[in-house]
């Protein structure tokens, strides 16, 4: 495995996951915070024309699907009992192809017991000009202005071990609700990543999904957010990811942060 980096907890694999995951530990993993590629052919579609560094976004969705199917099977193994997956997730074509849906019939087919469904609510949609048949029932379109955080666990829904939480009150009442109200990520230019969550997905699953000190990986690391939120909260973190390019922007995003908290 190409190991990039390895400091204070945090280990990045700039590999494929499906080669990593398996030479991991069995039961070592006690929560997966990830975002997945969407499958909304990013880059040439016509509200995102930022590519992937080198990923195709662009597969039948069947193939697709199986492609997160033996991701998923490939994981359970090193998950400890009682670990938790939470997937990040949006539905292409306007919710007419629902991912999320196909998602949850996987990962149950899979094992994973189903404990929880969130909705990330942005507050925005990318062009409220995607009518479809424009002031017609011919054929209307509904954008959407949400993403869903599907969370599911390994044989039980409780955690096996007991240790020390963060959460405080102020956090854990209104994180409850089962609908999050948390702007998008603006930055994704000045950062260098087409499709990145905002900071604050992670660092609420984390605090509410797992102890202090626990390990947290990430299969799609993309720019490196859910290791910057384990950094920040005193989890473990290993992240994967395909890209040289993203890693390098992932180790100076850590280590920015690092300094600054110094």
């Amino acid at each position: 495995m190409n190991t990039v980096y390895a400091s204070n907890g945090i280990r990045l694999y700039n590999n494929d996951c499906l080669d990593v995951i398996p030479r991991l530990q069995d039961e070592s993993i006690d929560l997966v915070v990830c975002s997945p590629p969407y499958n909304v052919d990013l880059g040439r579609n016509k509200y995102n024309k930022n590519p992937y560094d080198i990923y195709d976004d662009h597969r039948e969705h069947v193939e697709y699907v199986n492609w997160l199917e033996r991701i998923f099977r490939s994981l359970y193994p090193k998950l400890r009992e009682g670990g938790r997956v939470s997937i990040v997730i949006g539905d292409p074509k306007n919710g007419r192809v629902s991912t999320h849906s196909d998602i949850i019939q996987c990962m149950k087919a899979l094992g994973y017991l189903t404990f929880g469904h969130l909705i990330w609510n942005k507050n925005q949609v990318g062009n409220r000009r995607a009518w479809g048949s424009y002031c017609s029932p011919s054929c209307p379109s509904f954008p959407t202005p949400f993403e869903h955080i599907l969370i599911f666990a390994k044989a039980t829904l409780k955690l096996q071990n007991k240790a020390v939480t963060d959460l405080i009150p102020e956090e854990f009442i209104p994180w409850t609700l089962a609908q999050w109200d948390i702007a998008p990520e603006h930055r994704m230019k000045k950062i260098g990543h087409p499709a990145m969550f905002p900071l604050e997905i992670p660092l609420r699953l984390v605090k509410m999904l797992s102890w202090v000190g626990a390990t947290v990986l990430d299969p799609f690391n993309g720019a490196g957010t859910s290791g910057l939120a384990c950094q920040m909260l005193d989890r473990k973190y290993i992240g994967i990811e395909l890209s040289k390019k993203y890693c390098q922007i992932s180790v100076n995003r850590w280590k920015h942060a690092k300094t600054m908290a110094a």
